[in-house]
């Protein structure tokens, strides 16, 4: 009797454990994993996303505050808060001066998990969401792929995303789909410890008009990830490393896309 007391006394701290690591499982800034919170389960994450560098002077900053729930039945929602703080070169009359533009959106988010990357050959979730702001609307779905094998996690994202802008024609309203964009994000990371990551992502961005191909690049970079308890805290720094349409300095496109992004997230686990 007492030694089936002490595996219950040395068990269910165990499986605290495991129900908070898949809370805290997330590795990437850019890169969505299949894990989802447990039923009940909820957890804030605040996003912090500096971009800089174009043809001309540009920085951002994009702030996003999400507050997660599990629902049960591999099924999770999340809601968001986003604001954002674009400074840019403008001109008028050929005299250049710099702009400063504030936005606020909202976005919620669903996400079902078909596989377990540990239980099953692969991990395999369905991802929606959609946003709403005062000049654009947003709809965006992802494939999400990940597999863990030992100390390593790999993980794969294929995203559509479409852009819809409130206007009028011929006096009627209408939303105009003005951009479409198909991305693919691949990343690894390697676990030093059970609370330290150090990662790698790659993000192939391609942006659409009227059906065509206008902007793609690939972006790539190194980061880390840090988790302790009910806290995680990731680290990436992604450069454009090369533009496949749409260049305007050498080799990078620096019309469509930046230059430089870096990314900060934290999360905790309520």
């Amino acid at each position: 009797m007492k030694k089936g007391l002490k595996k219950i006394v040395v068990l269910v701290p165990m499986l605290a454990i495991v129900l908070i690591s898949n809370a805290q499982d997330r590795l990437f800034t850019y890169t969505y994993q299949s894990g989802v919170l447990n039923k009940g389960q909820r957890e804030i994450e605040v996003w912090n996303t500096f971009r800089a560098g174009k043809a001309d002077y540009f920085s951002a900053l994009d702030n996003r505050t999400e507050f997660e729930i599990g629902l049960g039945k591999n099924l999770q929602t999340a809601f968001y808060l986003n604001l954002s703080t674009t400074t840019n070169t403008g001109s008028i009359l050929g005299i250049k001066s710099l702009n400063t533009k504030n936005e606020i959106s909202f976005s919620n988010e669903w996400k079902y998990k078909l596989l377990d990357p540990v239980a099953n050959p692969i991990g395999l979730a369905l991802y929606g969401e959609y946003g709403i702001g005062g000049e654009e609307y947003e709809l965006e779905g992802k494939i999400i792929v990940d597999k863990k094998i030992g100390n390593f996690t790999m993980a794969a994202n294929a995203i559509y995303e479409i852009e819809l802008e409130p206007e009028f024609k011929d006096n009627e309203f209408e939303l105009e789909a003005e951009e479409h964009k198909a991305d693919l994000n691949i990343s690894a990371a390697y676990a030093l410890n059970p609370s330290f990551d150090l990662t790698f992502e790659s993000a192939f961005r391609n942006v659409l008009m009227d059906g065509k191909l206008e902007h793609s690049a690939l972006y790539a970079g190194l980061g880390v990830s840090y988790s302790k308890n009910n806290f995680l805290l990731n680290f990436t720094v992604m450069p454009q490393l090369t533009s496949f349409k749409g260049a305007t300095n050498g080799s990078l496109n620096l019309n469509e896309f930046e230059k430089t992004q870096c990314r900060l997230l934290f999360s905790y686990a309520l």
